[in-house]
Parts: C-alpha cells; sequence; structure tokens
C-alpha cells in the first residue's frame, strides 16, 4: 500500500514500541520545539502505554472516580498534561498516535475533523460504523466511545492525537468518568469484532487513510512490516 502518488509533502512514521507515558511527551515536547526551530519534520508518531490515565486542562478530580492516592497503589500513572479535553485511559493494546506537524490550515475544528474521519475511514475497513458527535471530541460506535481524541496546538504545530481502543482491556477506564459522563460507555475494535485484530495491520492503513486525507506521502521508502513494533 502506499499513499497518493501524486501528493507531494513528506510525512516520516516513527513507532515507538510501548513506551512509559511522560517519556513519550518528552520526545513529543522536543520535536514540537525542532519543527519551531526549523529543523524537524511532520512525523506520525504511533505508540502504546502502559496503564496511564492523563488529564488535560479542563480535567478535575470529577474527572476521576478513585482519589489521586489510590491510582499508584493499582500500577496506573497519573499525568496531568497541556492538552485540551478531560480524563483518558491507556493501556497495553491501545492504538495511539501523535501527529507532530505543522498544520496546513490554520483551523483547529478543520485538523480535528479530518483527524477522527480517519479513525472512521479505519473503522469502515473493518465493517465497523464509526461517526462523530458535534462538540464532543472523539469516535463513538454505536452510542459507546470507542476512540478518544485530544490535541494541543503551538504556533499551529500540533502534539497528542487520538487513542484508539484496539485490543485492550478497558480495565483502566473504570477508574476515570469518560467525557466527564459517569455513564458512558466504552468500547473497543476487538469487542465489536469478537476477536482482537492485527496491529501492524491497523497501522498500515492508518498510514494510509491519514495521507489521503492531509494530503502527505511518505517520507521513506521502507518496508513498513519490518519497522512496526
Amino acid at each position: 500500500m502506499s499513499c497518493n502518488e501524486q501528493i507531494t509533502t513528506p510525512l516520516k512514521i516513527d513507532d515507538w514500541g510501548l513506551i512509559d507515558y511522560q517519556l513519550a511527551f518528552d520526545r513529543q515536547k522536543e520535536m514540537v520545539a525542532a519543527l519551531l526551530a526549523g529543523n524537524g519534520k511532520d512525523t506520525l508518531v504511533f505508540v502504546e502505554h502502559p496503564a496511564t490515565v492523563t488529564l488535560g486542562r479542563r480535567a478535575t478530580q470529577d474527572d476521576l472516580r478513585f482519589s489521586e492516592e489510590v491510582f499508584p497503589d493499582c500500577g496506573v500513572s497519573l499525568q496531568k498534561i497541556n492538552r485540551g479535553g478531560l480524563a483518558t485511559a491507556h493501556e497495553p493494546g491501545q492504538f495511539v498516535v501523535y501527529p507532530i506537524v505543522q498544520l496546513k490550515k490554520r483551523d483547529l475544528r478543520w485538523f480535528a475533523d479530518q483527524f477522527l474521519n480517519v479513525v472512521v475511514d479505519l473503522l469502515a475497513d473493518y465493517g465497523v460504523d464509526g461517526y462523530l458527535k458535534a462538540g464532543e471530541p472523539g469516535v463513538w460506535v454505536d452510542g459507546r466511545k470507542i476512540c478518544s481524541f485530544g490535541i494541543a496546538l503551538k504556533k499551529w504545530i500540533s502534539s497528542h492525537g487520538i487513542a484508539l481502543n484496539l485490543n485492550n482491556s478497558l480495565e483502566t477506564f473504570k477508574m476515570i468518568v469518560p467525557c466527564g459522563r459517569p455513564d458512558e460507555m466504552v468500547t473497543s475494535l476487538n469487542r465489536e469484532l469478537g476477536h482482537n485484530v492485527a496491529m501492524a495491520e491497523v497501522k498500515n492503513l492508518f498510514v494510509d487513510h491519514f495521507c489521503k486525507a492531509f494530503a502527505y506521502h511518505e517520507s521513506q521508502g521502507v518496508d513498513r512490516s519490518s519497522v512496526w513494533q
């Protein structure tokens, strides 16, 4: 598979595998600084995290089902970060994507909708009908949230991104109030399909959809199957 050959803007693809959230956060900040300095490249980052709950700028204690002191005892890291949104849960088996890119169009709503519709297109590849909700960040399937979204912008350079539930257990979600709604249900692609999905295949499909949506082509002509974590 390849992106549209007529598209000329290069995009670097990085796969960091399973790494600590704080390390990934620090790397993102370094990459944003490099782009601001004119030394970086637009990059799409794939990553998985150990059990972690992140709190966006608008999050409060009300977005947690337990006091902050409980999280370390449960083996869950709690991180307060600079993205928009409320509380989000991460686990191994979740598909996390961070676009560290200079927005081609200075319109955050456009960027968010394009990015989330990439997820909708990916789900459609598996026969799953995903959709957006007006004014709410994420993707839903039959009333259940399958993908979280939170972005940060610095001089129109993005960081953070999406967390799409693929093969993760969803256990960490029991510790938060998703979307600030106690009755919000979450799901994953393996629950919708009744079986696990191949992460490498998901990554391939996502790159193709992202390139098409944002007018990119891969900057490195490598065999993706040899580099996916």
